[in-house]
This record gives structure tokens, C-alpha cells and sequence, in this order.
């Protein structure tokens, strides 16, 4: 197999199996399933521009997902920049059942937070380990747990229904 084609099936492969997670990454980021498919489309191009490069050093689920985080963050950035505010959600169609509420409103907090937030509570929800969130964003293993627990306890307080425990 000649090495554009290695390249080219390294990518599909990569792409199918992380797909959905790169997809949930988006919706985190952008509401409108355009903006979405946009975004996502941003992040399959940064992923094969970076492909040759991919050493090896991190896994490759960590890898891609730090690439994926990085194009949302710039993206949101040039978003804000341009509109000089933040950028307006439009509003998702009505939610089914009460698990998809409880889904949708924790994508709504999710939403809210400051973008170094919602990338580790996106990597979090993903189901990655403390240490791997770590080399996401840069930071030692501790210091990701430290910031996950912080998180969890604003994101508790984000969900709790107004005049609960009061």
C-alpha cells in the first residue's frame, strides 16, 4: 500500500470510531446542526493536516481529541470576535422524554461554561481518565482532578432546580 493510501485509511479509521464523540464535541460548541456538520468538517481537516505529523507520543484518542478542543476554541473565538459578543444559540426543538431533558439541560450548562471548562467537562463526559485529560489541556493528572471535582460541583449547582435545598 503506498503511503497516501495508509494515510487516507489511517484517517477513515480514525474518523469511524470517534466520529460520534468528535460529533458530540460539536453540538457542545454550536446548536444549529449546520454550524455542527461546519464545525465538525473544521476538525476532520485539522485532523488530516496533522495526521503525517501524529508521532505517536499520546495515544491517539487523546491526540485527536486536543486537536478537536483546539479547532472548537479557535472557532468560538473567531465567532466572538467577528460578532463582537457571544454568539446567540438558537433554540433546540422540543426534547422527547425526561432523560433527554436532563440530557439537554445538562448540554445547556455545559454550553455555558467558560471554553477551558466545557472542554474538560466535554473530555470528562467522554469517559476520560483523569491523566488523559491532563495531556489534553497540558496540565499534570492532579491538577485535572483537582479542576473535575470544582466542576462537577458548579455544574451540580447549574442543575439544581431554583429553590431546592433552600
Amino acid at each position: 500500500m503506498d503511503p497516501k493510501s495508509e494515510s487516507e485509511a489511517k484517517f477513515l479509521q480514525l474518523l469511524d470510531t470517534y466520529a460520534p464523540a468528535l460529533r458530540r464535541l460539536c453540538s457542545a460548541y454550536r446548536r444549529d446542526r449546520e454550524d455542527q456538520q461546519d464545525l465538525f468538517q473544521e476538525i476532520a481537516v485539522a485532523l488530516w493536516t496533522a495526521l503525517p505529523r501524529f508521532r505517536g507520543d499520546s495515544s491517539e484518542r487523546t491526540w485527536l481529541y486536543r486537536i478537536g478542543h483546539n479547532v472548537a476554541l479557535t472557532d468560538s473565538a473567531r465567532r466572538q470576535r467577528r460578532r463582537g459578543r457571544e454568539v446567540p444559540f438558537e433554540e433546540d426543538p422540543p426534547v422527547a422524554s425526561p432523560q433527554d431533558s436532563r440530557r439537554g439541560d445538562l448540554l445547556d450548562a455545559v454550553r455555558r461554561l467558560e471554553p477551558v471548562e466545557r472542554e474538560l467537562a466535554l473530555l470528562y463526559l467522554e469517559g476520560l481518565t483523569t491523566r488523559e485529560i491532563g495531556d489534553v489541556l497540558g496540565i499534570a493528572e492532579g491538577n485535572a482532578a483537582v479542576r473535575l471535582t470544582r466542576l462537577r460541583q458548579r455544574l451540580t449547582k447549574m442543575l439544581k432546580p431554583e429553590g431546592a435545598g433552600v
